[in-house]
């Protein structure tokens, strides 16, 4: 499931914009696997292969922040979604995803803020204010579906 909200970039990325987060995953982490998929979502995925588990970050033009104003992660910039889905590549490694789809917007919020903790010194001020501004929205579309499914008692 992708992890960026709607109102991200949808032009197709240039040869020096594919290289350019190519780059930045591998900057901010060797060890996570990943692919540029022009057709596709940014999402981190897990699938089988040949009976083992492949953990990766499949990139798209979603990975860099959109025109509009809809919501904060449509102006999260390249390097701060980066960093978000790098983290969720150590959360579901080290066990501390949520993998109820009822908890997926307090698991995207987790992973914002574990990438301001993970990246200090990678991410500037401004990308870890996006990365807060980003787990802030991922927290108020919780509550909102939360009083949808349990509505108060009067």
């Amino acid at each position: 499931m992708a992890s960026l909200l709607d109102g991200r970039n949808n032009v197709p990325l240039s040869d020096a914009q594919i290289q350019s987060v190519a780059s930045t995953l591998f900057g901010l982490d060797k060890e996570v696997p990943f692919i540029y998929e022009p057709a596709s979502q940014t999402v981190f995925r897990v699938r089988m292969e040949a009976h083992e588990e492949i953990c990766e970050i499949a990139y798209g033009p979603d990975i860099y922040p959109g025109t509009g104003i809809a919501n904060a992660n449509s102006q999260l910039g390249m390097k701060g979604a980066v960093a978000h889905e790098i983290c969720h590549f150590h959360r579901h490694r080290n066990l501390t995803e949520l993998n109820d789809e009822r908890l997926r917007h307090i698991d995207e919020a987790m992973t914002s803020l574990e990438a301001i903790g993970r990246f200090p010194r990678d991410l500037s001020d401004h990308d870890a204010r996006e990365l807060a501004a980003d787990a802030l929205q991922r927290l108020r579309l919780f509550v909102q579906y939360f009083l949808a499914t349990f509505p108060a008692e009067n």
